[in-house]
């Protein structure tokens, strides 16, 4: 039997029969080099150093103490500066702005209001699905972008006999932040410590 033969483009005559075997192993060589490169950029990848944060978390919100670990669990896990600050310190008078690198990522707000309704307060509060989470005794409300609570302040509540609802509200600024439980546990740790506080309590004798 007389094989076919058949002229490459450097002009040298081949066996056409041994055309296939060739192309099937620079197929193989091909994908083994692609494999190869997929794999470097993959390890690559790997090796990237996650960013880090160069801020210390504060364990108070502008004056008020609350946990480290609360306020930790709300921040982002990268930046270099972080910075809180409030007009006024005044309990029902508080806007408390912590932002990093210059960007709000939440506030902690304290406001006096006539009606003790939790579900009116969480209304204003464009952040807060108020069908989402509500404590069993109906004293505040929360999702994974705020929450709002009623707290107790009965020395400061008489300075405002017209508007002597106090309400402790947290704000999440980061479109990419929700997380329930981590506002939950600042909601409740911020209220906690302004209801405790002097203004709220009187001084301790």
């Amino acid at each position: 039997m007389t094989r076919t033969r058949m002229k490459t483009g450097s002009g040298r005559a081949e066996d056409a029969s041994l055309t296939a075997p060739r192309r099937r192993r620079v197929q193989r060589h091909l994908t083994a080099v692609a494999a190869a490169a997929q794999l470097a950029l993959a390890l690559a990848a790997c090796s990237k150093p996650e960013p880090e944060r160069s801020f210390t978390v504060p364990s108070d919100l502008c004056g008020t103490p609350v946990p480290a670990a609360a306020v930790d669990a709300v921040l982002p896990s990268s930046g270099r500066t972080l910075k809180a600050h409030a007009a006024s310190r005044t309990v029902g008078a508080t806007h408390c702005r912590v932002s990093v690198d210059g960007t709000t990522v939440f506030s902690a707000i304290s406001e006096w209001r006539v009606d003790p309704s939790v579900r009116k307060a969480a209304r204003i509060n464009p952040y807060i699905d108020i069908d989402e989470h509500t404590s069993a005794d109906g004293t505040y409300m929360w999702s994974g972008k705020g929450g709002v609570r009623r707290a107790p302040c009965p020395v400061a509540a008489k300075e405002h006999p017209d508007r002597n609802q106090l309400f402790v509200r947290v704000l999440f600024h980061d479109e990419k932040f929700s997380d329930a439980d981590a506002a939950k546990n600042l909601l409740l740790a911020y209220a906690q410590s302004v209801a405790d506080s002097a203004a709220c309590k009187g001084p301790t004798p």
